[in-house]
């Protein structure tokens, strides 16, 4: 909390509003991180793709099922961390229930075959979202909670889409209607999934009719691209990562224009500050 409270007062300092995402990676973590114990998941699915530990990335394993006490204790877990950003400066916080993370393990039938309340039917998948947003709104008012959800994710993490998949999200965006939230966070596929059964390839268009709150949307959005999804009406707001990264500026460079600088794909997930704080601004690239 006081190594975070440096970067909420930078934030704020600037006029800034800062919200820290909260998430549990679940099934994706590594025994690395848990002194030789295996990860945590909804069930004991291998996903079979990488685990990034501080020796790199590595084969992920097969996780323990969670036992139902493991649920709530995780559950109180978000609650704690929630009470701590708050403490820490934050102005609100996302819950991630996006990118085949823990959440998500737990909303997909394909790394969900518990039998108990929280496996089975699209309510009893869904249930822990919405028993960790009623833990964390314990610390801050609701308004102050976003939640990510990236419905049409696949082939990514062990992830892949069912019949069920976009009924899940549908369900789940319909129920967030009931909570004063900050917004709801959505992505736009990551791949193309137009042939893919089951998938929605279009999110924005699919549930702006459905989740009456702010709605953000992301995912390799331009200033055009971006504008536009904001003049058709379907989102509130749009969010950027990787241009944001290679442009620290980025505010600027778009009210100057749509040029923008490219990232460097290659320094993402790695340690040290290049590819992360060494892009320069505008006005430093033009001198």
């Amino acid at each position: 909390m006081e190594g975070w409270k440096k970067v909420t007062a930078a934030v704020h300092a600037k006029g800034g509003k800062i919200f820290i995402q909260l998430w549990h990676v679940g099934r994706m973590s590594h025994p690395d991180f848990h002194n030789g114990e295996l990860p945590l998941s909804a069930s004991a699915i291998n996903p079979h793709s990488k685990s990034y530990t501080p020796q790199g990335f590595k084969d992920t394993v097969t996780p323990k099922a969670m036992t139902v006490d493991e649920i709530k204790e995780t559950i109180t877990d978000f609650g704690r961390a929630a009470k701590n950003a708050m403490a820490a400066g934050f102005d609100g916080v996302e819950i991630h229930a996006s990118n085949g993370y823990l959440l998500h393990q737990f909303f997909s039938r394909t790394s969900n075959e518990r039998t108990d309340e929280y496996g089975g039917s699209i309510e009893n998948r869904a249930k822990i979202l919405f028993e960790v947003i009623d833990e964390v709104k314990k610390y801050m008012p609701e308004n102050r909670i976003g939640v990510r959800l990236n419905p049409s994710l696949h082939d990514l993490f062990g992830m892949t889409l069912d019949e069920e998949s976009v009924p899940t999200f549908d369900y789940i965006a319909k129920r967030l209607n009931d909570y004063d939230l900050a917004y709801l966070h959505l992505s736009e596929p990551f791949t193309d999934v137009t042939d893919v059964p089951g998938a929605e390839p279009n999110i924005a268009m699919h549930y702006r009719p459905m989740y009456k709150g702010t709605l953000v949307i992301n995912t390799a959005f331009n200033r055009e691209t971006g504008n536009k999804v904001i003049d058709d009406g379907l989102a509130d707001l749009v969010a950027y990562g990787k241009l944001f990264i290679s442009n620290p500026d980025l505010v600027e460079r778009f009210e100057a224009g749509p040029e923008t600088a490219a990232w460097n794909e290659e320094t993402f997930y790695t340690t040290g500050p290049m590819g992360y704080t060494d892009y320069p601004l505008l006005e430093q690239s033009s001198s």
